[in-house]
């Protein structure tokens, strides 16, 4: 009867996540109809950026195609495409249907987070498939049979080998540990890298050029979820030190949004290396006390806590190893 729930348990589990797998393609693939794409040009009619709280600008452009259609909503560039491309250029990408242009920036990293779930759901509904099929009372005694038979075979090839050389010292768990804790730390930063960029950017006091810019947009977004930030957007204009006009969507604080309407000068500045990266001055305390009110804000200070944690455990425990070793050392000396 446990077997049968087993079994029960095995195949709605993998049904279960195969469901919501189809869910996820279906929706990706109506999000992005790859059936259809074609390679395409489309001419850049307007060039733009916005930049959150804590991390660089995010570029885009707008585009119309030949037939003369102005794409409604703005395309994902690279830091390159925007410094080298001018209006009027044309960019390359892909169409879908019949008016929806995408670069190869809104395929992989809009879509990014539909391809992990995909892959994340695809493997435990793969997983739980395989686990079902191995657990039918047939073929699990016929996987026991064959897994005797090649650990009967493991165990005369590994005979053989002890003869001819001596056995490999097994690897410390400690090591293994510390090599996987290093895997997840590397993700960690990377996933903190821009915020860490931008923070340094931030507070760099060179390199920077104080403007002020008009505010011609406003755009607010209140949201009362637990884990979701409220977005408060102005969307400025000024000219950059080569006298270029330049129009961008900058995030501000709950405290500076209020303070500024359509029209008004928004004191700012911005890199010399690239116009988009603004910064607002003049922030009072409360807008820097309210940063810790993101959600955002917390999740990358956690990354990096944890990280500086276990990199800090990580180069202590090696330092009392070198020291025991160096103690033990001076003991045999001294014998």
């Amino acid at each position: 009867m446990t077997n049968i729930k087993e079994l029960a348990g095995l195949l709605v589990m993998g049904l279960f996540f195969s469901l919501f797998t189809w869910i996820m393609i279906d929706s990706y693939l109506g999000e992005y109809d790859l059936a259809s794409i074609r390679s395409a040009e489309a001419t850049v009619i307007d060039k733009t950026a916005s930049k959150g709280l804590f991390t660089p600008p995010t570029y885009f452009v707008g585009v119309e195609l030949d037939d003369g259609e102005e794409i409604k909503y703005r395309n994902r560039v690279s830091k390159s495409q925007i410094e080298n491309i001018e209006i009027g250029d044309t960019i390359n990408g892909y169409l879908t249907g019949a008016t929806t242009f995408l670069t190869l920036r809104d395929i992989l990293i809009d879509g990014l987070y539909y391809l992990i779930a995909i892959f994340v759901l695809a493997f435990i509904a793969f997983c739980s498939i395989v686990a079902f099929i191995f657990s039918i009372p047939a073929l699990e005694r016929l996987e026991e049979k064959e897994s005797s038979k090649r650990f009967e075979k493991w165990k005369r090839m590994r005979k053989k080998k002890r003869k001819k050389k001596k056995r490999k010292k097994k690897v410390d768990w400690r090591q293994s540990a510390w090599r996987n804790a290093g895997i997840v730390i590397a993700i960690f930063l990377f996933i903190a890298k821009n915020f860490v960029v931008n923070l340094i950017r931030t507070v760099q006091p060179f390199g920077k050029t104080k403007t002020e810019a008009t505010v011609v947009d406003r755009f607010e977004y209140t949201t009362y979820r637990k884990y979701e930030d409220s977005i408060r957007e102005l969307t400025i204009s000024y000219k950059n030190h080569a006298g270029r006009t330049i129009e961008m969507a900058k995030d501000v604080t709950r405290h500076t949004y209020p303070q500024y309407g359509i029209g008004d000068k928004l004191p700012i500045s911005y890199r010399n290396a690239d116009s988009y990266d603004v910064f607002v001055r003049g922030n009072s305390i409360w807008d820097y006390l309210l940063l810790f009110t993101y959600t955002e804000l917390l999740v990358y200070l956690g990354l990096i806590a944890v990280s500086a944690f276990v990199i800090w455990a990580f180069l202590d425990e090696h330092k009392d190893k070198k020291m025991f070793r160096r103690k033990f050392k001076r003991k045999g000396d001294k014998k």
